[in-house]
Formats: structure tokens, sequence, C-alpha cells
């Protein structure tokens, strides 16, 4: 894959196309992926400075690359904005998808949309970096009722067998019993139900609202802002931050954003909080998550 997401004052796709060549022995890669086409990246993959896309898709056509691709942690706008232009010569997408981020990071419109686009899925974090397999026991036995002996990345697994548009998916593996578990759950087709996946999302959803900040989204509080934030966005990156006790997603987001658009531009007058119907202390979460973000050197 190609790291066109990194900050560098220059990029030279062919300098690191030859390396990865002769570092791995091979005259040409089955699939290779353009890394992190997000807001922030994209400007650096389709500036005509570097030429990488045009790069690539030359060495496509002179066998050196089988399939082209991209993975992408960015949101359904980019997704669409990137597609528009590229989209006939992209033949997988990589995204992250599992039952939380169905909903947390929009997972599902992603994959509505790139069905729509006729574009394959490959899957990502399948499990959140095995942060979803532990799950607290009310809510593991109201899987249990209906599953006997599934454990949560049984569940994960045969959630993404649901959905007919994901042709491969990273599973990480640390050992031999993995594997083998591994091999089981997908040596034949075995989709959630409809009640399972109806019985499963209840679950996500009690899970995500125990611990997050209410908001529903109903942007009253935007259109009070004297500085334009678009505050259910950040709240969202906010939530997915806690959620996953850390981790790259919000800062790169945030970090894509445009100066005075981000959490540290909340002048903390509490218009927003006047209107909001969850009565969130917006001006507090703000001031959280700059201190949080202040953290990640991508925002300094």
């Amino acid at each position: 894959k190609y790291p066109g997401h990194q900050i560098s004052d220059s990029y030279d796709p062919a300098a690191i196309f030859e390396e990865q060549l002769q570092k791995c022995g091979v005259e040409y890669f089955d699939f290779y992926l353009l890394h992190n086409v997000y807001e922030k990246s994209i400007e650096t993959y389709t500036d005509p400075r570097w030429g990488i896309i045009d790069y690539f898709l030359e060495q496509k056509k002179n066998g050196r690359i089988r399939h082209l691709g991209f993975s992408s942690h960015g949101g359904l706008e980019l997704l669409e904005s990137f597609l528009s232009r590229y989209g006939k010569d992209m033949e997988f997408c990589q995204i992250q998808l599992n039952y939380i981020d169905y909903s947390m990071q929009d997972a599902k419109r992603k994959v509505e949309y790139l069905d729509r686009a006729g574009i394959p899925i490959w899957v990502m974090e399948p499990l959140r970096g095995g942060k979803i397999v532990p799950m607290t026991e009310p809510f593991m036995d109201r899987l249990e009722e209906i599953r006997p002996g599934d454990d949560p990345a049984a569940w994960a697994f045969r959630f993404l067998q649901s959905f007919p548009e994901v042709v491969t998916i990273l599973t990480g593996i640390s050992d031999m019993g993995q594997t083998e578990e591994k091999i089981r759950l997908f040596s034949k087709k075995d989709p959630l139900s409809g009640k399972e996946m109806e019985t499963l999302m209840s679950v996500v959803d009690e899970m995500l609202s125990q611990n997050l900040v209410p908001c529903t989204s109903c942007r009253y509080c935007t259109s009070h802002c004297p500085m334009g934030l678009d505050i259910p966005s950040l709240i969202d990156l906010y939530n997915e931050h806690r959620f996953s006790k850390g981790g790259f997603i919000a800062p790169m987001a945030v970090s894509a954003l445009p100066e005075g658009k981000r959490p540290d531009a909340c002048l903390g007058c509490g218009k927003c909080e006047k209107v909001c119907p969850q009565q969130i202390g917006v001006s507090g979460i703000m001031k959280d998550f700059v201190k949080i973000l202040a953290e990640y050197p991508m925002m300094n």
C-alpha cells in the first residue's frame, strides 16, 4: 500500500513502489491500495505535482499491479467525492466495518453507497482490534438466549457474513487456536437471521447509550453557534474516542477540519446549550476534547 496519508514535504510514488517490490522480492503485486484516503490525504493523492494515482494506474497497465484499490477512514462525502473521480479505476475499497461501527462510524451508509457504486468491500477491524470481544453479562445473556455457545467474535463474523458486498475480511490472527476457530466460522455461510440482527443491533444501541454523550443530531445547536461549529459531528468524534479509549480515528478526523471549525474554536458562550433538548453541556465537552487532542502530534 502507498502511504499517501503521511504528512511530508514531497511525495515520490515511484521510489516507494520500487523499494517495496525489491524488499518483497517480487516483480508485481496482486493487490495494491492507496492507504487511508481521507479528508486530509485526498489533497495529496489528487495533487498533480505528485501524480500518485496516475503513476499507479500506469503500473497496473504495465502488469506490475494486478488489482488497484484504496482504504479509507473518511466519511461518506469523502467516498462519494473520491469515487466520482476515480471510481472506474478502483477495484475494491477497504473500510472499518463491525457491529459497533455500523452505526458509530456510519459504516451502514458507506456499505450501501459502495454497493450502489459497484465497489467490492474489504473489511478491516472486524473486531475493533479485539475491543468488541469483551461483552458484559447482561448484553451477552441476551445473545446467548437466541444463539447459545457463540461468543462475541462469532457474532461479529456472522454479522459480516450478512453483507454480500463484503468479499474479503482481514480477521487478524494471533495463534493457531484463533486460526482453527476462524476456519470453523467461515467453513460455511451462516449470516445472521433477521431476529438475530435485530437483537444484536438493539444490544449495540444499549451498549453505546450507557457511556456516550446522548446527542441526537437535531442540530438546534448549530444554528445558534457563533463560530458555525458542526457540534453534532464533533460530539460523534468525541464519543468515538471515549468508546475506543483512545486511537487515531478522532484526532485524524479533527486534524482534517479547517482551523476555526475544531473543538478549540468553541467560545464557551453556552448559546448552544440553551437550545439543546438533551441539555448537553457542549462547552465542557469541547474543552475536554481539546485537552484530549493535545496529546496527539498530528494536532500540533
